[in-house]
């Protein structure tokens, strides 16, 4: 938790010095982090390492540990109450993601409405600001 003067980010250093609930290295979403902890010169110590999303988010509701995943899983799970989440900086990265269907015909219909929403909806936009900030986007 911060104290009188909240941060609204925080650096990748602050991070390695906090007690981290973090993703097994075998998942994708852990080497990621990795990665962006070797760019900072940094390496990670977490204290609890888990290969489940869900476990994450219980661990940091107890307060006793903080976790650093991507802004749109706070989308999905929501920020745990009574915590924060602020955005890491130095350095500053982002993960592209696509969208991959079949070219079978005829194409399903889950695939056709993916691909259209995909096409009119800025979803880096939508997804871009973290819940409950109430910030210009």
């Amino acid at each position: 938790m911060y104290g009188h003067h909240d941060p609204t980010t925080a650096t990748w250093t602050d991070a390695s010095r906090l007690p981290l609930c973090l993703l097994t290295g075998a998942m994708q979403g852990r080497q990621v982090l990795d990665e962006l902890f070797a760019e900072a010169g940094l390496r990670p110590s977490p204290r609890v390492e888990t290969d489940s999303v869900a476990a994450l988010f219980a661990h940091v509701r107890t307060g006793q540990w903080a976790s650093i995943v991507p802004h749109t899983w706070l989308h999905v799970f929501g920020v745990p109450h009574g915590m924060r989440a602020v955005p890491l900086t130095e350095p500053a990265r982002t993960v592209p993601v696509g969208l991959v269907v079949t070219t079978r015909e005829p194409v399903s219909v889950m695939a056709r409405a993916l691909t259209e929403i995909a096409r009119h909806t800025d979803v880096a936009a939508d997804l871009e600001g973290l819940p409950g900030d109430t910030g210009p986007r």
